[in-house]
């Protein structure tokens, strides 16, 4: 069973996997294999290189993600033509993943872009993750150490939690302690199980 598992910027994502996973899922997450993609030697490095200069690399030849997200954050344009650079070769890539699991498993795949992308036409049920805007800015400006400016500009080129939470088979609130979380993970992995058995 394919299971993606998505939500807006802050609002928890990695902490639910987690979840799953200790639960005995086997998880996918996109944004590990979008780092490996970029890891040179690459096409999709050069490809990008190619696209928005040679600015986006560091001196070491590794891309430089701080100056590639000023850049594609700042310009639709550009973020959807990063996402035509990356995605097929990520796609593929966690295709190939999903293949070596047992017919047996539950795969959560981490898709941040998952309605986005058209991802959820590999899912048999998709996740959302949902939290306060206030709770997640503060979450990310914490973790990333960013400018709540910068965190604000990249909620709004994502969808808004009411959509995730139409589009979703199962919908995660995350506005509580780690507790409160574990008590909606559990909730959640029961669903994900009980339309797996059928």
């Amino acid at each position: 069973m394919i299971v993606g598992l998505t939500g807006g910027i802050g609002s928890g994502k990695s902490s639910v996997a987690a979840m799953f996973e200790s639960r005995g899922a086997v998880v996918i997450d996109t944004d590990v294999i979008a780092r490996e993609v970029v890891v040179p030697p690459s096409a999709v490095l050069d490809r990008i290189r190619d696209e928005f200069g040679p600015g986006v690399l560091s001196p070491d030849g590794r891309l430089d993600r701080e100056a590639l997200a000023k850049i594609v954050f700042a310009d639709e344009a550009k973020r959807k033509r990063l996402n035509q650079l990356t995605h097929p070769e990520i796609l593929k890539r966690v295709l190939a993943a999903i293949g070596r699991q047992p017919p047996s498993a539950i795969v959560i795949v981490v898709v941040p872009l998952l309605f986005e992308s058209g991802f959820e036409r590999n899912c048999d049920k998709v996740v959302s993750v949902v939290a306060p805007e206030s709770v997640r800015v503060r979450r990310v400006m914490d973790r990333d150490g960013s400018a709540e400016a910068d965190v604000r500009a990249r909620i709004e080129t994502q969808l808004a939690d009411g959509e995730y939470e139409r589009r979703a088979h199962v919908v995660v609130r995350n506005d509580g302690d780690r507790e409160a979380l574990e008590r909606e993970a559990d909730r959640a992995w029961a669903e994900i199980v009980g339309s797996a058995v059928h």
